[in-house]
This record gives structure tokens, C-alpha cells and sequence, in this order.
């Protein structure tokens, strides 16, 4: 957990060096007073900034994507395969396309894909510790099947809600499966 938040604050220094870079820049380029000898080549100056910046930016991006869930375990051959169809109010997980509503444990510390699909409107498919913390997440589409992959380190009942707004009842579409 610590690295997050390591890494929220080089983003929020980052942030805030961008702004203040942006300002002086911006201030420096400003249409010069009648009575001063002007500005030395403004363009040059944003164009350095820009520059800066989107040389900023590229590095962050490769520095960050690497550590993106969509690329982790993306090599490796999962150990289950759950499949989950979300529909107004459920999520119903099964080990086969087939819809079975056994109760679903997997192993901990393997890799466990998802197959993430929406039998009619849009879901968040949000996977929460017995704490309530969020450990993963991705949406459930009708017509496409998103596929999620994730290492479960500690055994535990983890829970599944939907982050997105899908109707009166959302409130109570929920789920969940054990890890051991």
C-alpha cells in the first residue's frame, strides 16, 4: 500500500510543479505594457514548456503503465477461469459458461481470470476485501466480455458490488466467493 501512495505523491508534486511551470510561463508571454522593451520571443518559451511537459508526461506513462492491472499476469496461464454474468440485481459466477450457483471458492495465490459480461445494461464489477477496501475492479458490458486477471493473496471471503448506477435495486446487487 505504501507504493500507492508513494506514487500519489510524485503525482501530486508533479502536479503542482506542471501548474506552477504553467503560470510562470503563461505570466512571462503576456502582451508587454505600452512603455516596456517587450518580451524575448514568447513563442520560444511555450514551446519549451510543451516540450517539457510532454516529455513529463511520456515518462510518467512508462513508468505507470508497466504497473497497470490490465498487463499483470497477462503472460500467465490462470489457474481458474470464473465467469460472471452481472444482470439486474446479481452477479451470478460459475466455473463454466453454463450458469451454476454453487458456491465459488478459489485458491489463494494463484492467478484467477475473469470473464466479466452484461446480460443488459452496464455494470461496475468492484471485488472488495472482508474489509470493505476495493481490490479490483472493471466494468460488465452487454455484448462484451472483459477479462480480469488477479492474484488473491489472502485467504478471506472478498465480496463483489456493482460500481455503476444500473437501476432502482443497485443498492442491493451484490455477491461474493471465498478464497483459500
Amino acid at each position: 500500500m505504501t507504493d500507492h501512495k508513494t506514487l500519489l505523491w510524485i503525482f501530486l508534486i508533479a502536479a503542482v510543479l506542471i501548474a506552477v511551470i504553467f503560470i510562470a510561463v503563461y505570466r512571462s508571454s503576456l502582451q508587454a505594457a505600452e512603455d516596456s522593451p517587450g518580451l524575448e520571443n514568447p513563442k520560444r518559451k511555450r514551446f519549451f514548456f510543451f516540450a517539457l511537459l510532454f516529455a513529463l508526461l511520456v515518462i510518467l506513462l512508462a513508468v505507470t503503465l508497466p504497473k497497470s492491472p490490465y498487463y499483470m499476469h497477462a503472460d500467465e496461464t490462470p489457474a481458474e477461469v470464473v465467469y460472471v454474468r452481472a444482470e439486474q440485481y446479481s452477479f451470478n459466477l460459475s466455473r463454466t459458461e453454463e450458469l451454476s450457483y454453487d458456491d465459488m471458492e478459489l485458491p489463494a495465490g494463484k492467478v484467477i481470470e475473469f470473464r466479466v459480461r452484461s446480460k443488459d445494461v452496464n455494470h461496475g464489477f468492484g471485488v472488495y476485501n472482508d474489509k470493505y477496501e476495493l481490490v479490483t475492479q472493471t466494468q460488465a458490458m452487454p455484448g462484451y466480455v472483459n477479462r480480469l486477471r488477479w492474484v488473491f493473496d489472502e485467504p478471506g471471503t472478498y465480496h463483489i458490488l456493482c460500481l455503476e448506477y444500473c437501476g432502482m435495486s443497485h443498492h442491493i446487487m451484490s455477491s461474493s466467493f471465498t478464497v483459500n
